[in-house]
């Protein structure tokens, strides 16, 4: 109950900001045009999931505590546990740190559970509404963990453990990704005796420069929201939380995807993350949508092509069978 209180109030702050904002667009002020297009894109259905008949869904499973708040994901897996061990791999949804639901990935969690046998978890994290950065972070850091801490009885191997978010998430897939052995970042939310790195990393138009975010002015209020403060007030957190600047040559292997007229994350960010990976010597891969919008990877036919790619990404990292290793490449898609 306490949960969908937050999710109604969430909402009805969304809605004021939206009010605002077309109020100013006739008032000719300026228009955060970024959480407008966050708004219009991002897809979470409220409808229970559809299931392959032999995957079995379970939601809001507890992964750690915040407090006296349970943290708790969505949980795909195979009915029968494999005999192989076999992978796993992280969600974290989108929404502006401010709204979402682990249900944007479901899909794609019972896709990669069916056919490959992933284990696999869509993390409902700390919204900005509720707790501020470090939360979200530190929550999917917990979930990792906890995965772990599960690994010996579900036959998952520690490490083939993958990341994957969209847009807000794909910041917070970003930052676990280069922060990797942070205590500052693990929280106390629990399993605390196991690592939360990750093994490979897939991003969907993600934010990974808060200054040039700031440089567009977009989503300024989300960023206010989620950071505590403005960059005037705070410039040392804007720079604590540009992944980009946090690159290193551990980063684990990583998927960018991004659609080339996004209004809400600039596909260039994904392109210089690319590029700083490439010079550290880093395996990356950078598919460009052509006249793709923010979150477009929602809606399908964009859905499938997405997760055919990003499922050859971990085909290839994981050794699953039908891909030979790929290099460093940077590509450019119309589909």
């Amino acid at each position: 109950m306490q949960r969908r209180i937050l999710n109604i109030a969430v909402l009805m702050v969304s809605w004021c900001i939206l009010v605002e904002s077309l109020i100013a667009e006739e008032q000719g002020e300026m228009l955060d045009e970024a959480y407008l297009e966050s708004l219009r894109t991002e897809v979470h259905p409220k409808s229970h999931p559809k299931v392959s008949k032999d995957v079995l869904f379970r939601p809001k499973v507890i992964i750690g505590k915040a407090g006296e708040r349970n943290l708790t994901g969505d949980v795909f897996t195979p009915k029968k546990i494999p005999r192989k061990t076999r992978p796993a791999i992280v969600f974290l949804h989108g929404g502006s740190w401010m709204f979402g639901s682990p249900s944007q990935f479901h899909h794609h969690a019972d896709y990669l559970a069916g056919k490959y046998g992933f284990f696999a978890l869509s993390v409902d994290y700390r919204l900005s509404g509720e707790a501020k950065f470090p939360a979200a972070l530190q929550d999917a850091k917990c979930a990792i963990r906890w995965i772990r801490s599960h690994a010996k009885k579900l036959n998952i191997d520690p490490e083939r453990i993958a990341i994957c978010g969209g847009s807000a998430g794909a910041h917070l897939s970003s930052m676990v990704a280069t922060t990797a052995g942070v205590k500052g970042y693990e929280g106390n939310g629990g399993h605390q005796e196991f690592p939360s790195h990750v093994n490979a990393v897939i991003l969907f138009n993600g934010e990974f420069d808060m200054w040039d975010l700031v440089k567009k002015k977009s989503l300024i209020e989300a960023m206010i929201q989620f950071i505590g403060g403005s960059s005037e007030e705070m410039p040392e957190k804007y720079d604590e939380l540009s992944s980009v600047k946090r690159i290193h040559s551990k980063v684990p292997a990583t998927l960018f995807l991004h659609g080339t007229i996004d209004k809400c994350v600039s596909h260039e960010q994904s392109v210089a993350f690319f590029n700083r990976l490439q010079e550290v010597g880093v395996h990356t891969e950078l598919e460009l949508y052509e006249d793709k919008p923010h979150a477009w990877f929602n809606r399908e036919p964009d859905r499938t092509k997405t997760l055919k790619r990003m499922e050859r990404f971990l085909v290839s990292r994981f050794e699953l069978g039908g891909s030979g290793k790929q290099d460093n490449k940077r590509m450019k898609s119309d589909q």
